[in-house]
Formats: structure tokens, sequence, C-alpha cells
């Protein structure tokens, strides 16, 4: 055989070999994921935004980064207080998002505000079972976002917690199944191309398994329940941040996409890092823009208010789980404002999750950070059954800590929460009376317990006699309380009465 029909021989098996031949890439993607972060600034070295941004900056200079955020952030804060969030939108905007999903807070200030807020935002805001009320995308916001990193397809989807209507003020925005949502979301983008699912959700654990066991993506970054975790089945990832950026999940995912006979196949592998936001350096840029905000916040809100000569007590347990002194003096401020018979407002309200000492000198800011959803003080027309079954609901879930544990003014309630959850009222006084089935009280009560939060759906039934419109921020009139006052000494006196 000739040199040259050798040769040509040669080329015609290395070309038959290279068109059955595997083409493959290997691409490594970083996902640095936050949630549940509305405390713009370090507290004890950890947490905030100026950490949080540099982890992702080391990150983004290692290789293809995306930065996720799986929700809750617009509120509850101190600033957002006064500026509704907007001064959060305006640091991620800083920082680059490459994918954010409401959370239930983003609604904490209403459906308007959550539009004004969107409208700012320079980043994606990803939701796919959120709706307005005549179906159409929230303004501002897309159904799914699709990237291609070095061939790689990374597709994202978002989906928002179905108890948001209970649980936040999103007005008429609908909110559709998150499992149903999500399985055809998973199902479309794949048939699409997708290499890479990516689900960004802020939904509680059961509903982020479900996502899981149903593989509706291939990776899911959660928010809502604050945990720590890492979670990986060898189908789907599962991963959550705590809160406040405290630790910072990053997930490293190395990507072989091989492409063969026309056919393509992708494998893939997670690894886990959980930073602990006290070993890594402020981000400078991150740090002056904060400062900046906390700088203004500072003079508005560092003005003495009066002075407790007895302890205040607003830790979670407290709030949600019994008469708290705090409790009594915030209805106490509500039901005088409006004068009202009696007042109700839910202990998950009540923020700031810390102790006074006697003696303590308040300050305006120590009241917005104890009541930082901006809610209102309104004033209802109620029976005196629906004024029973709103306590029914309050005491339903005392046991699990829920926050619509009810803080009282001009009411005395015996309970038993060893009972079944719609038996544990005993009995309610106004004043030093029995409670008037069928008798008309007014009650004083925040605006999203009136729309229903909390599970308060009877006092949507009650007649207003001073609505949302016309109210005022009950921050406010705490303040002017306790301004008028000068001086103030609540105790837990006995308005919840636990049985022996």
């Amino acid at each position: 055989m000739s040199a040259r029909i050798r040769l040509r021989l040669s080329v015609l098996a290395l070309a038959s070999l290279l068109s059955t031949a595997a083409l493959a890439e290997t691409v490594t993607l970083r996902f640095v994921q936050t949630n549940d972060i509305d405390r713009m600034q370090e507290e004890k070295g950890r947490g905030g935004f100026a950490r949080l941004a540099a982890v992702i900056g080391a990150e983004r200079a290692e290789g293809p980064t995306f930065f996720v955020h799986s929700g809750d952030t617009l509120s509850p804060s101190l600033l957002s207080g006064i500026d509704k969030g907007a001064h959060i939108i305006d640091i991620l905007n800083q920082m680059g998002v490459d994918a954010m999903t409401p959370g239930n807070h983003e609604f904490d200030f209403g459906k308007d505000n959550f539009h004004d807020r969107i409208a700012e935002a320079k980043f994606p805001v990803l939701t796919s079972n959120m709706r307005e009320a005549d179906g159409s995308q929230p303004p501002g916001t897309l159904d799914e976002r699709i990237v291609d990193v070095d061939g790689i397809k990374i597709a994202f989807y978002g989906l928002t917690t179905e108890d948001t209507p209970i649980v936040s003020s999103p007005g008429d925005m609908v909110f559709k199944s998150s499992i149903e949502t999500a399985k055809a979301k998973a199902k479309a983008l794949r048939e699409a191309g997708a290499d890479l699912v990516v689900a960004v959700v802020h939904t509680p654990l059961p509903v982020d398994i479900a996502l899981v066991r149903a593989h509706a993506a291939d990776l899911v970054f959660s928010g809502h329940d604050e945990h720590l975790m890492t979670f990986y089945d060898g189908k789907t990832v599962l991963t959550e941040s705590g809160s406040q950026a405290d630790d910072i999940v990053v997930t490293r995912v190395t990507v072989d996409k091989e492409v063969k006979d026309g056919k393509t196949r992708v494998t893939w592998r997670p690894a886990f890092d959980i930073v602990d936001s006290a070993t890594v350096t402020p981000d400078p840029k991150i740090a002056a823009v904060v400062k900046a905000y906390q700088d203004k916040l500072d003079a508005a809100l560092k003005v003495d208010i009066g002075t407790t000569t007895t302890p205040l007590d607003s830790r979670r347990a407290t709030v949600r789980g019994e008469e708290a002194a705090i409790g009594d003096l915030f209805a106490d401020a509500m039901r005088a404002a409006v004068g009202a018979d009696v007042a109700i407002t839910n202990g998950g309200g009540i923020r700031a999750d810390r102790e006074y000492p006697a003696g303590t000198v308040l300050t305006r800011a120590d009241i917005f950070a104890e009541l930082p959803f901006g809610n209102k003080t309104v004033k209802l027309s109620v029976t005196g059954e629906q004024l029973r079954a709103a306590l029914v609901n309050g005491f339903s879930q005392a046991d699990q800590g829920a926050g619509r544990f009810p803080q009282v003014s001009g009411l005395t309630v015996d309970v038993d929460l060893a009972k079944p959850p719609r038996e544990r009222v005993l009995a309610v006084k106004v004043g030093d009376k029995p409670l008037d089935l069928s008798a008309t009280y007014t009650l004083a009560t925040n605006d999203f317990m009136a729309n229903g939060g909390d599970g308060y759906a009877v006092l949507r039934e009650a007649g207003q006699l001073i609505g949302p419109i016309d109210a005022q921020l009950m921050a406010s009139q705490v303040i002017d309380y306790i301004t008028a006052k000068k001086t103030i000494a609540p105790t837990v006196e006995g308005r919840i009465r636990p049985a022996p």
C-alpha cells in the first residue's frame, strides 16, 4: 500500500473517530445565597450587607458567580419603618443581584409599596407563582430567567409562600400552588434546553422538601424558615442561609457537559461552604453606603422620649407566649389614641427581641425597632361574639410561638393553653364586666389584623370606625403616649390569666 493511500485512510479514520467522540467541557458555577436579611448593618461583628458583599466579591474573583437572594428584605427593620425599604433596594442595586424572589415581608407595607420598590430594582426579580388580580405578571418581575455560562444554560424561576396573604399585606395579589407551579416550570425549562434548573424560593420547609422529592429543580435556594442548612440527596440541592447574613452558604457546582453523536449529557456535583461572616473583612464600598444610611437614621431617631421605671421584655418567646409589660404598654397606647373600649395587637408585630432594664431612657429608635412594620391603628366596631372569636384565634397557636398571640388592653382573659386550640379561652371580661356576646364594643387594633392577618379573619366582618386611610402609625402613637407621660411603669398585671 502506498504512503498516499495509508495517509488518506488515516485521515478518514480520524474523521470517523471525531464524529463519534465526546466533545466535553467542565464549568464551575458559584452560587452565593442570602435570605431573610433586613438588617443592613453588622451586629457584634457578624452579618449585614458589607460582609455579605465581601463574600460575593471573593467568589466572583474566582469565576462565574450568581448572587441569589431568597426574599424577606424590605422589612422589618428600623429604617424600613421610615423609608419602606427603599434603602434596601439601593444597597442591593450596588451589590449586583443575579436572581431574587420576593418573600412575604416584601408586602408588609402593602401592594403599592411592593410595586414601587420593585420598580426601583436594577436586578432580576423572579416570581412564577404570584400574579396580579387580573392574572398578569407583576410589573418589574420575571417569570423565569435563562443565563448561558460557557455553553451551560442555567434557568431560574421563583416562588413565594402561599400564606403571604395571611402573614402580610399583598392586597389582591394571587399566590398559586408552589409545588404545582414548580413542577410545571421545571418541566418546561428542561424541555427548553436548560442544563441546570435553579429554584429561588421563599417557602416553608415542608414545601422545600416536597420540591426536592419532586425534583422540581436541580438547586433549591430557600428562605422563610431562617434555617442554616445544606442538603443533597444525589439529585437535588436544598440550602438556606439562616438570617441577616450572619452565615452565608456558598454552593459550588462543577458541571460536565458532554456532546456525543449529537446528544447532550450533563452531569454535575455540588460542594458547599458555610461562611461565618465574622471571618471576612467588610466590603468598603458597601460599608460606606450602609454607614451613610445609618448616620441618616441615627439623626432622625436617636431622640429621647421618656423613661421606664419598670423592666420591659420584648423577647420573641415572651411577646408570643404570655402577657408582656411592653405588650400592655403598646395596647394601652393604641386604645388611648383612638378612644376604644379595648385593644388587641399581635405579639408577632413586636420585633426588637430585647430586654430594657428599669431606668432605661427610651428613644424613638427603640419604638421603631419594636414596631417596624409601619402598621396603623384602626378602630373597629365588634360584637362580643366577634371579640371572643378574635381571642380564640389569638391563643390557638400559643404553644407554637405563633405571632398571632394577643397583647391586650381593657380586657381580662382566662385561658388554659393545655386545652385544644378552640377551647382555650375560658372567660373574658371587658373592664370589670363579663363579656356580653350580643353587645357591641369598640376595638383598637392594627390594620394588618383588621384585614384578617395572622388568622384574625373575623375582624374583616367588623365595622370600620377609623379605617386605614384615616389611621395613624401605631409606632407614632406609642411615641406620643410615652412622650406625654415622660415616665412610664408598665407591669404584667393579670390581663391574661393562665389556668393553674
